[in-house]
């Protein structure tokens, strides 16, 4: 079923009531990246877990599903394009939202150039060792990049396509090499012991195998940037949210089992100690030279993941500039394609200068697991600044449907579990340049805090008040609401959404 027939479209702003929840939901699906989210984690998983390597992903999906489902339900409220910035500025209050907006905008933004650069890399080298053919990691990075940027500025249904046709290829060709595990299974044959975390090689390993999976379902929250292109948003956003989580906690789950087993459970500790991606190494036994199907997935996962961060990033720009928290030009709107092209053009060539200059002076893999951890460190800050939005709510504004275990308990659950992933995450203290994320984050954190005093003394309040742009009504997005007047305070724009 195609859901992007077309719509008419306002006259200015984004391309209202242009697609549905399929492409909504693979919005998110390809910002969490399965595939190479399954390839860059199961060996570090089965090192720490062992055999119970799967288990720890049903834990981390439990825990994410935990985080989701309580700020899906800001989503509900305050469809927009700016996502968290609009749901924190609303519920917490404008220079709160401001900050979030500021990091998790500049992180979506980069994240494109650190993964193209690793792709690339992985690429190179894979091709270079089984063919003897050499293409450097910065050509095929480079082409990556542009080619995402042509295909967000074409449009949001051109950008749902591909995200469709590349993640639903990446998802179908691991999860048939996970089949071929099962069908075919290595020293050991095929056990459910895995499901059991007493099987792990330690609590502590298994504790560490689900704080890495926890960051592997990060993206999630993709679906929220296009809201203000998605019919009935209200709706349709909190349902990619959920639904892209419990798909990718299955296919996490069902993908893990499948290569430990195709490798062979009675040698996990080699698996934990290849040099060799266990994917590939798997993919080789069981599909001989099918084994490039694998890299075809890791290659499609990483455009996907470019497309989904590009479209993300740009939408938060577009919603910040809006609100002339930043400079109004990231607002522009192409008039045939309306997409944000300023925004994606400047993400564009920012993506190239980190993928190419970081990754030549840091080594790509390097430079991707710098930003990666970066990453760590600012999602922790926007879902616990989202918790804390989601509490202040529904104690206050909403409280005729507070739900004491979603509103409260989850929250604070989940806030617990981050803190715990940023603690892991940073003690000990990763080997330079992965180290240098927290260096990098007190970084943006002071450029958005001068930003934020400037906001502040610039005698203008549209900052605080445009920061709550949201959808009016199901039939008519992207337009701004009537509760952005210029007094009304995040909570009381709050009880009119």
């Amino acid at each position: 079923m195609n859901d992007d027939h077309p719509h008419s479209a306002p006259a200015t702003g984004l391309q209202s009531n242009s697609v549905g929840l399929t492409t909504v939901l693979m919005q998110s699906i390809a910002q969490i990246a399965p595939a190479v989210g399954v390839l860059t984690t199961i060996a570090f998983n089965t090192q720490q877990a062992g055999l119970g390597a799967p288990s720890a992903y049903i834990a981390a999906f439990i825990i994410g599903l935990i985080v989701a489902v309580s700020l899906a339900q800001l989503g509900k409220h305050f469809p927009s394009a700016g996502g968290f910035y609009t749901y924190v500025s609303a519920t917490v209050g404008p220079s709160a939202g401001f900050m979030v907006g500021w990091l998790y905008s500049w992180i979506v933004a980069l994240i494109p150039g650190g993964l193209a650069a690793f792709t690339g890399y992985v690429l190179q080298t894979e091709i270079s060792k089984n063919y003897g053919i050499d293409i450097p990691w910065q050509y095929i990075a480079g082409a990556i990049l542009v080619i995402v940027g042509f295909i967000a500025y074409k449009g949001i249904k051109t950008s749902g396509k591909m995200l469709t046709v590349l993640s639903v290829v990446e998802m179908l060709i691991v999860a048939a090499l996970a089949v071929g595990g099962l069908i075919s299974p290595g020293e050991g044959g095929v056990s459910l012991e895995g499901f059991n975390p007493a099987n792990s090689t330690s609590s502590h390993g298994f504790f560490l195998a689900v704080v890495l999976s926890i960051f592997a379902f990060t993206g999630w929250e993709g679906a929220a940037a296009v809201a203000e292109e998605a019919r009935n948003p209200r709706k349709v956003i909190p349902q990619a949210i959920i639904g892209s989580l419990i798909l990718l906690g299955v296919y996490y789950v069902f993908c893990a089992w499948g290569i430990q087993t195709g490798w062979g459970i009675a040698h996990l500790d080699t698996l934990a100690d290849s040099k060799d991606s266990p994917a590939f190494a798997v993919a080789h036994r069981l599909w001989g030279n099918g084994w490039i199907l694998i890299l075809l997935a890791l290659l499609n996962s990483g455009i996907a993941v470019c497309i989904a961060c590009t479209v993300d990033s740009t939408r938060n720009w577009y919603a910040m500039a809006r609100a002339e928290a930043i400079p109004d030009w990231l607002k522009k709107v192409h008039p045939v394609h309306r997409t944000p092209h300023t925004a994606i053009l400047t993400q564009t060539i920012l993506a190239l200068i980190v993928g190419l200059v970081g990754g030549t002076f840091m080594q790509p893999d390097q430079a991707f697991f710098m930003l990666a951890t970066l990453a760590t460190i600012i999602y922790v800050f926007v879902y616990f600044m989202g918790n804390i939005g989601v509490a202040r709510f529904f104690t206050t504004v909403m409280r005729k449907d507070l739900n004491v275990i979603v509103h409260i308990v989850f929250p604070v659950i989940s806030t617990i579990a981050l803190f715990c992933v940023l603690y892991y995450s940073l003690v000990p203290l990763p080997e330079p340049p992965v180290g240098y994320a927290p260096i990098a984050f007190v970084v943006l954190m002071v450029l958005g805090l001068w930003r934020l005093v400037h906001l502040k003394r610039s005698g203008s309040d549209n900052w605080k008040t445009l920061s709550k742009y949201v959808v009016e009504n199901d039939s008519s997005a992207g337009a701004p609401s009537e509760q952005t007047s210029p007094a009304a305070s995040p909570l009381s724009a709050a009880r009119k959404a």
